[in-house]
């Protein structure tokens, strides 16, 4: 068993400006799923991404947006959203919100961003 607090987990900074803690990495025996715990604010960039994996998102607080095409969705706390893999996406704040998410990903695919 392993037991972490978000408050104890050293945040990272992405190059867009989001902020990000992993939570569950492969590093502690994660073998399928990581979990990862984001904060985006009005000082994030929004950024188009796209990955050959899927991701699973569950809302904890704020409002936030996700576009994927032409679709777009607000999305608030105690939403969950699946994003198929290599599926465009872009996931952004509203405005004056801090928008907090968890996002888990197969095990090992964004181990060159832990930092």
């Amino acid at each position: 068993m392993y037991r972490t607090n978000v408050s104890e987990v050293r945040e990272i900074k992405t190059p867009h400006g989001k902020r990000v803690r992993w939570l569950i990495p492969r590093e502690v025996g994660a073998k399928n799923f990581e979990m990862r715990y984001f904060t985006i604010t009005n000082e994030s960039q929004p950024s188009e991404e796209s990955h050959p994996w899927e991701h699973q998102v569950f809302v904890l607080s704020g409002k936030g947006i996700i576009q994927s095409g032409d679709t777009e969705i607000t999305v608030g706390p105690g939403d969950a959203i699946y994003i198929a893999p290599d599926e465009p996406h872009l996931v952004k704040n509203e405005p004056n919100q801090v928008f907090t998410f968890l996002c888990m990903i197969p095990a090992g695919y964004e181990d060159r961003v832990k930092g």
